[in-house]
């Protein structure tokens, strides 16, 4: 357990960071998967490229445009589409497994062998499938909202000679489906956060319990995981910004690096929001955050006296 006094904000950072070999390990599945995207589209890329002029426009600088055309030159392209979305999908379905074992691993507070880890992994796998499948139900009224917002937005760019009218629109209507994004992705985090405390089993009972801590404590809940995000955010515009105006389209290894490094990040802060998440719920209610990590130690053996010492004269 964790010190109650702790905010969870500054205890699930130093949860995250002492427990750092999970993001790691997720982060160098993450780099093969992408490099073997990478291959099977230099195999496709690489002829259409080898023979245009339009290919110097990459020497120093970089013109999506120009890309797109080299793209629309080379035949076969549509293999490495495929495998890029094929190697996407394969790093969700993996995060989604591990999810299991890395809040176990926030949950207990310890290094999990890599039997314990994978077991908790496939333990909660078809638990947290269910919940994905319930989460994109959720995910419906944001949709309606943002359909609405656009909606909006096209009959005041129609009936207003300014432009503004529908400019505030389309920002005010993104920023209420942002709000909504993340209230529904707060409220499934809890969720997996209450399956693995209390080994639920049954999704829609942790769902509907989740979705009352949530509700009854959304400030506090909220602002924990708006600050994580800002900081991912401030992280990726500074890296971004570093990328753009100081490396050099020639520099390949300082491009790397950094773009690396945003990755890093953005995995990093999204572990720092699990761990402190974690780490709310087992302040907030104790008696779930121990019923699962121990059982009652059985009482001590009563002591035995020790014979007395015999004497020989």
């Amino acid at each position: 357990m964790t010190d109650p006094n702790n905010s969870p904000f500054i205890a699930g950072l130093g949860l995250a960071w002492r427990r750092q070999s999970v993001l790691w390990w997720i982060f160098l599945v993450n780099l093969a998967l992408a490099g073997m995207g990478a291959a099977t589209f230099m195999r496709q890329v690489s002829p259409a490229l080898d023979r245009s002029l339009q290919s110097l426009a990459f020497v120093h600088s970089f013109n999506p445009f120009v890309l797109s055309d080299v793209m629309t030159e080379a035949h076969g392209t549509s293999t490495a589409r495929v495998a890029s979305a094929f190697f996407i999908l394969v790093f969700f379905v993996f995060m989604l497994f591990v999810e299991g074992g890395l809040l176990e691993t926030y949950r207990l507070n310890r290094g999990l062998s890599k039997g314990e880890f994978f077991e908790a992994s496939g333990r909660f796998f078809w638990r947290f499938v269910r919940l994905l499948v319930l989460m994109l139900i959720a995910l419906i009224p944001p949709g309606i909202v943002y359909k609405l917002t656009t909606g909006a937005t096209h009959q005041l760019d129609e009936r207003w000679p300014s432009p503004m009218p529908g400019v505030w629109c389309q920002f005010i209507g993104l920023l209420v489906v942002l709000f909504l994004l993340q209230a529904v992705r707060l409220w499934f985090d809890m969720a997996q956060v209450r399956a693995v405390a209390q080994d639920e089993h049954a999704i829609r009972r942790a769902l509907g319990s989740a979705f009352r801590i949530t509700l009854g404590n959304f400030g506090s809940l909220y602002w924990l995981y708006l600050r994580i995000s800002v900081v991912a955010w401030l992280a990726m515009v500074l890296l971004g910004w570093i990328w753009i105006r100081l490396v050099r389209p020639e520099w390949i290894g300082a491009s790397f690096l950094v773009t690396q490094l945003m990755l890093l990040s953005w995995l990093g802060t999204r572990l720092w929001q699990r761990a402190s998440e974690t780490i709310w719920y087992q302040q907030r209610i104790p008696a779930v955050a121990m019923e699962f990590e121990s059982s009652p130690a059985s009482p001590p053996p009563a002591a035995v006296e020790p014979p007395a010492p015999e004497f020989s004269i």
